[in-house]
């Protein structure tokens, strides 16, 4: 009896959450598509969209962003400035290494983030826009309500 419970229930479960909890992390594709919308919000001026969708500490440029009222005056700040944040071409999505904080800036404060909160953890999300690029720190983690992370205005 033993046997057969174990062999045909708890074997079988076992095996489902293995598998469930493997597929935690966003793909590519959603990545993508999370980046998009980013963009989308950006152009739409919908900085309430872009609020809900950010997580402290965020990382703006070079600076680390600990509280909700800073990310609203950002994104507010941001929807209003008139810069064009259009997709330009094919959004890149990168994973996050030992040296991406260096693209955000050389201080130890940067590099301290993204050890705690991006490496490994997040991906990049390179998005051309008429001016530059657009560089969006997104966790990988798709059970997290607040998967932007970060963000930086590259011009050319």
């Amino acid at each position: 009896m033993y046997n057969t419970f174990v062999k045909y229930l708890i074997f079988p479960l076992s095996i489902f959450l293995i598998v469930l909890s493997s597929c935690t992390t966003m793909s590519k594709g959603q990545i993508t598509s999370a980046a998009a919308d980013v963009s989308s919000s950006l152009v739409s001026k919908d900085s309430e969209s872009l609020i809900g969708e950010s997580g402290t500490p965020f990382l703006f440029e070079t600076e680390i962003l600990p509280a909700p009222a800073q990310l609203s005056a950002l994104w507010e700040g941001l929807t209003d400035s008139g810069y064009d944040f259009s997709s330009r071409g094919d959004i890149s999505i990168l994973d996050t290494d030992d040296n991406t904080w260096q693209r955000f800036s050389s201080s130890r404060e940067v590099e301290l983030w993204f050890e705690r909160y991006a490496e490994g953890k997040a991906a990049l999300a390179v998005v051309p826009t008429g001016k530059g690029r657009l560089l969006l720190i997104f966790d990988k983690d798709r059970r997290n309500i607040h998967p932007l992370r970060g963000l930086k205005v590259e011009e050319e």
